[in-house]
């Protein structure tokens, strides 16, 4: 069975069947319409013999009666009755009654009714096939009309008829020859068409199968990764382009791989370097917290020493910013380095939401940026982990606001989504009318350390992709120049967490 769908899938079975069936139909139809000329050539010409012979036996009759030799009638219809093709001749009268024939034992017998109807019905001159007979006949039935030279034996009426001639010519040899016909183009047809399906099948596995095998045969040794093959430039025009540009594909496509080895052996080269600056990092940042909280503490016991009026105190409170700015960006790196897996409970979004906008609204206000809310109150609680989502939200909405150093609105929004397959995830979208990102900057915005401004890790947005990922969630990042941005975070309704 599977052979036979494969044959039934193959292009070659197809083109070779389809162009079969057109030759048979073709050939058939040529020749089934030659041999219909034939028979009606060869039928036009038995019709023509029968009434030249109908006609020579009539004027014979004519004849014989004028010169009062009716005994010689008989011994015609006799003579004609025994040439070649002659069925039967016959003479009867209007009533049906076979007065002379050329059959024995016919004579004062009746016609056939179906010869009698064709007398009654007066159809003269006329060629019949007679298929109430054993054997293909063609009748003729010709009355003989009353004449003056018959007057002397008949009377004088003019339009009496004092007899009808029929004769019958036998049609079994143009059947005969016709058949011989028939067999003769069956057999050639058959024969044509095995030389043509011969061919055709030796045409198409030298010009068409050959080359599309050692096409296939190369495709499937490049598709298991042996891209040094190349196909044979074929003599026809248009499997030799289809081979060329076959050619030039995989030449492009081993370049290709050849320089995505040469970048993949780098980036693992970055990434090797990156691990083991992030492990010395992670390390260094941990050595380093603890003595720049005592730096800190040991600054503000100093600056309690100095009236508050002191401008040495305000060289203390630069330094203890500093310190916080350190502090803050050890605190990120490890984060980075180490976020925590989060620990899920049933949370309502839109609190978590307004949560993170209550950190951020002071310093919104300070840029003069408008924080506005779109919330949907009907979403159900989902399995979040609070703090881990809201610093995501704190990270997003301090990004849009130093996007916008001149003002503008921040925008908070969630809603319920549900996909085709089932699946609903709760969508919330955190978009500015700041500056927007550049192009060539978009992809690598989630790269740690990437950052485009003098301060910061450039891990605020990996640690939040990371944060969304262990939460099975997505997040996606929209934006136009001087339009804004817009960032998309699509949390499931249920989750398992991944365990990394």
């Amino acid at each position: 069975m599977g052979m036979f769908k494969n044959l039934n899938r193959s292009l070659k079975v197809r083109f070779v069947v389809f162009l079969v069936l057109i030759l048979t139909l073709a050939i058939s139809a040529s020749s089934y319409l030659h041999l219909q000329l034939q028979y009606n050539q060869l039928i036009d010409i038995s019709r023509e013999k029968l009434r030249d012979i109908a006609g020579a036996v009539e004027r014979s009759i004519k004849t014989s009666m004028e010169e009062g030799k009716s005994q010689n009638v008989k011994q015609i219809i006799e003579d004609v009755g025994t040439l070649p093709d002659i069925h039967k001749i016959r003479i009867f009268s209007k009533r049906g009654v076979i007065l002379i024939s050329s059959i024995d034992g016919e004579k004062g017998t009746m016609i056939e009714e179906h010869d009698l109807k064709l007398f009654h019905t007066r159809k003269f001159s006329t060629v019949y096939d007679a298929k109430n007979l054993q054997q293909p006949v063609f009748s003729i039935i010709k009355p003989i009309v009353n004449q003056p030279r018959c007057f002397r034996c008949h009377g004088p009426n003019l339009h009496q008829i004092n007899g009808v001639l029929e004769v019958e010519v036998s049609m079994q040899k143009v059947h005969d020859r016709l058949k011989t016909v028939r067999n003769f183009m069956i057999t050639s047809t058959v024969i044509t068409l095995v030389v043509l399906i011969l061919a055709i099948l030796f045409l198409v596995a030298h010009l068409v199968n050959r080359p599309i095998q050692r096409l296939i045969t190369t495709m499937r040794k490049a598709q298991q990764g042996d891209l040094t093959v190349r196909v044979e430039q074929e003599a026809t025009l248009e499997f030799g382009e289809l081979g060329w540009n076959f050619n030039s594909m995989i030449s492009r496509l081993e370049k290709a791989l050849a320089d995505l080895q040469h970048l993949h052996e780098q980036q693992m080269e970055r990434v090797d370097r990156f691990a083991t600056i992030g492990e010395l990092a992670a390390g260094i940042a941990h050595e380093i917290k603890n003595p720049i909280a005592g730096i800190g503490g040991a600054i503000q016991i100093l600056m309690e020493d100095f009236p508050l009026h002191d401008h040495r105190r305000e060289i203390f409170e630069e330094i203890l910013k500093q310190i916080d700015r350190i502090d803050r960006d050890v605190k990120d790196l490890l984060s980075y380095a180490r976020t925590a897996k989060p620990t899920l409970s049933e949370e309502d979004i839109n609190h978590v939401i307004q949560q993170a906008i209550f950190l951020i609204r002071d310093r919104a206000a300070q840029q003069n940026v408008e924080v506005i809310t779109e919330l949907d109150e009907s979403l159900p609680e989902i399995e979040i982990d609070e703090k881990q989502i809201q610093q995501v939200l704190v990270n997003l909405g301090l990004n849009g606001i130093q996007a916008m150093p001149d003002g503008g609105t921040l925008k908070f929004s969630s809603a319920m989504i549900s996909r085709n397959d089932g699946n609903r995830f709760v969508e919330i979208q955190v978009s500015d009318t700041g500056r927007g990102i550049p192009s060539q900057t978009m992809a690598k915005i989630f790269t740690p350390f990437f950052t485009t401004r003098h301060t910061g890790t450039g891990l605020g947005l990996p640690i939040s992709q990371k944060i969304i990922h262990q939460h099975q969630g997505k997040i996606e990042v929209q934006s136009s120049p001087e339009e804004g941005t817009r960032f998309t975070i699509r949390l499931p309704l249920s989750k398992t967490v991944k365990q990394e």
